[in-house]
């Protein structure tokens, strides 16, 4: 099993990275393209000034509209050449980039504007996707190792989860042993990771994982759902969704392993006292 999930994870790895790397270069690109887009849709825009508005000692009332332009096209310029600058040093051929932003200069039709914007929004969502495949894969850890997917669990790994309500949403997992309790921590990033938002949950029971499968937005993924409680609160239920099923599988063994340590400690402190 050793081998097996050790020989997994460095082909998996191998390949995940080098996909994420060409997908975020050509992200990036995109981006770029995008960016460049709208400072040449702006530099060629006017902006009028409100019919009705009125000038003060003789002022030229298209004078603010003509410092808006310039404002709005110098801020868009400088957005479309860091994110060229970006995409290259994200690994972008610097002609690729350098061909992106012509492109998107050159683009003046809403069309294109917004075919723009659908393909870099794909791009990204294509790079998160990636980003949480390798976060997935790098939980089960370089073995079969308990310390080591129990350090992985108890650090935190980004899934997504079928929460109480239903929806499936992304969040950092992470799971340890909290004064003879199991307890399962959701963290939800905020503005990009700027703040973060957690619920704790005591886990009371794994009511199944590894064994079957889920579909959700076309992929393939394995749950386990563990019966939860809130600190002090009512029971309910969540599933944890994972790409693989060894990283499905590794995790039900090592919660079960927790909960039977956690009834151990509960019942000699009962047999102490």
């Amino acid at each position: 099993m050793k081998a097996i999930l050790g020989g997994f994870l460095l082909s998996t790895l191998s390949v995940t990275g080098s996909q994420r790397r060409r997908r975020r270069a050509h992200a990036a690109v995109s981006v770029a393209q995008l960016a460049a887009a709208v400072a040449g849709m702006v530099s060629v825009c006017e902006l009028r000034p409100p019919a009705a508005a009125t000038t003060t000692r003789g002022a030229d009332p298209g004078d603010g509209g003509r410092r808006m332009d310039a404002v709005l096209a110098s801020a868009a310029a400088l957005v479309a050449t860091v994110c060229a600058e970006a995409a290259e040093t994200g690994g972008a051929n610097r002609a690729r980039v350098a061909a992106a932003v012509r492109a998107g200069r050159e683009s003046r039709d809403p069309g294109e504007l917004l075919a723009l914007t659908a393909a870099a929004a794909t791009s990204l969502r294509g790079v998160a996707a990636l980003k949480i495949r390798g976060a997935d894969v790098r939980g089960i850890g370089g073995g079969n190792s308990v310390s080591i997917i129990r350090a992985s669990m108890q650090k935190g790994t980004t899934l997504r989860v079928c929460l109480p309500c239903g929806r499936v949403r992304v969040r950092t997992a992470a799971i340890f042993l909290l004064g003879g309790k199991v307890v399962l921590r959701l963290e939800k990033k905020l503005l990009r990771g700027t703040f973060t938002t957690h619920k704790q949950y005591e886990i009371s029971a794994v009511l199944g994982g590894g064994g079957g499968e889920a579909v959700v937005d076309g992929r393939r993924l394995f749950p386990l759902a563990l019966r939860l409680s809130t600190l002090g609160g009512a029971a309910t239920t969540v599933q944890l969704l994972f790409e693989h099923q060894a990283h499905c599988k590794a995790w039900t063994a090592s919660i079960d392993g927790m909960l039977s340590e956690a009834r151990t400690k509960v019942h000699r402190a009962h047999t102490m006292n």
